[in-house]
């Protein structure tokens, strides 16, 4: 499993056929919709994260090997925020 921590918005890529791309946001003041992109456009559905729940949630499932994506807040945050990524899961 590869997680981080740190820039959460940048490319990353899945080395392990079949991987899901999980997220748990650790800080908050507002709700997020974060959702995963892939070769520069929008590919996955927007997941709800409300402010203060720090709950992991699923937000892809079953990518191919080689499959590069990022992660997207829908609309704009105009907030900090952190968490924790984890993909090849």
């Amino acid at each position: 499993m590869r997680t981080a921590s740190a820039d959460l918005l940048a490319v990353r890529t899945v080395t392990v056929d079949g991987s899901d791309v999980w997220l748990r946001v650790t800080d908050s003041p507002v709700d997020l919709e974060i959702r995963w992109c892939r070769d520069g456009r929008v590919a996955g559905s927007p997941v709800l994260f409300p402010a203060g729940d720090r709950s992991r949630r699923l937000l892809g499932a079953n990518f191919p090997a080689g499959t590069t994506f990022r992660l997207d807040v829908v609309g704009e945050s105009g907030q900090d925020w952190s968490g924790v990524v984890d993909w090849n899961v």
